[in-house]
């Protein structure tokens, strides 16, 4: 009896560490830019207490270039002079050359890049509040006229 207590403690201790820290809100996150919806071909999700987005849609949204650097894993946005640069995994984002720590660090779901939403979205003067009872987060450019809809791209 003991053996087999202590068996099936051993393998739930080996199992817990696999399932991750990915998290799915209740019903799927909408995200709005300026009043309209932002398009993802990944869809936002909870990692770690805070939502992540791809972060070439939100940058290029919001009027950024983006590029990819896959030997290093290293996305980078430029807007106005504003460099914005985060590598997976790694909890430090670079803005114009100032390091600056985030809750989460950025991470690869298929194939895309997530970041948290409201850091890299501030990063760029943004304003953004979450309405968790419709699972929306509202972001409002320095602007206000950066919502690119679907029929634009």
């Amino acid at each position: 009896m003991k053996y087999r207590l202590l068996a099936l403690l051993v393998a739930i201790a080996m199992t817990v560490p696999m399932l991750g820290t990915h998290a799915y809100a209740q019903g799927p996150i909408i995200v709005m830019l300026d009043g309209g919806p932002l398009p993802f071909d990944v869809p936002p999700m909870v990692v770690e207490g805070r939502t992540m987005v791809p972060m070439r849609v939100i940058f290029e949204a919001l009027g950024a270039t983006v590029s990819w650097d896959d030997a290093t894993r290293t996305i980078t946005a430029t807007r106005d002079g504003l460099v914005v640069r985060a590598t997976v995994g790694d909890r430090v984002i670079h803005v114009n050359n100032q390091r600056v720590t985030m809750d989460v660090a950025p991470v690869i779901v298929n194939g895309r890049t997530l970041v948290p939403v409201r850091f890299v979205s501030e990063a760029l003067d943004a304003e953004v509040d979450w309405y968790a009872a419709g699972n929306t987060v509202f972001i409002t450019s320095p602007r206000g006229d950066s919502f690119v809809s679907a029929e634009e791209q």
